[in-house]
């Protein structure tokens, strides 16, 4: 049966949303497919790397993905989808062709960087890809980017094309992997002074690292936007 949101998202997605045709699918990797939809309605929606949008899933209700790009003037963006698991997201991933209608909401905002050609360090995961490759691509940042994941091999292709490839370190029990983590992000801020710290990903991940970063004495106050927590389906 479907939610009480997702009956809701189909009444309101006749007056909201955008709506566009997949035009493009590509299998980057057993764990990601690239989306490309084009439409009328994408043109002229004055989005900025880090902007959000939330696709409707008939049936499902919304999941919020970050555009890899969009092309204002042709009314076109793509998107990164993590097949993880069963999940509802997971699994319209996994069945969506070329021809299929995309409704979403946005472009909206959420993460949004300070003006300047500031450095960006950026804390995050599988669904976090996205973000790095637009701040990197469209909003023209030397991007240096730790991600945990929680298998490399899955994720070495996406990494490879983005440019990103070595930028990973796999999960390991008890989160014992993070203090890796901390050491990369310690170094990289070390060696870029001035860099922007972005985190996101996961909400306990960041809470941690966060922590662990302070008592190193990092006085700059990171942009933060946890994507999802454990025991919960999503944040945004």
């Amino acid at each position: 049966m479907a939610s009480a949101k997702a009956l809701l998202g189909s009444v309101l997605g006749r007056f909201l949303f955008h709506d566009s045709k997949v035009t493009q699918v590509r299998e980057v990797s057993r764990a990601f497919r690239q989306l490309d939809c084009e439409g009328p309605a994408l043109r002229g929606q004055g989005w900025t790397p880090g902007d959000k949008v939330q696709v409707y899933l008939p049936g499902l209700g919304m999941r919020t993905y970050t555009p890899l790009s969009w092309d204002e003037q042709r009314g076109a963006t793509s998107f990164l989808v993590y097949l993880h698991g069963d999940s509802p997201g997971a699994k319209w991933g996994r069945d969506v062709k070329v021809g299929d209608t995309v409704q979403f909401f946005g472009p909206r905002r959420s993460l949004v960087l300070d003006e300047g050609p500031s450095p960006v360090v950026l804390f995050g995961d599988e669904t976090s890809f996205a973000v790095a490759h637009a701040f990197r691509t469209a909003a023209k940042r030397d991007v240096t980017p730790v991600f945990e994941v929680s298998n490399r091999e899955d994720c070495q292709p996406a990494l490879r094309e983005l440019g990103f490839e070595g930028q990973d370190v796999e999960r390991q029990a008890g989160d014992a992997h993070l203090a890796q983590v901390h050491e990369r992000l310690r170094e990289a801020l070390r060696a870029k002074p001035g860099a922007t710290l972005v985190m996101t990903g996961r909400a306990q991940s960041i809470q941690a690292l966060r922590s662990r970063l302070k008592g190193d004495g990092e006085r700059a106050t990171p942009k933060v936007k946890a994507y999802w927590a454990v025991g919960k389906a999503g944040l945004d």
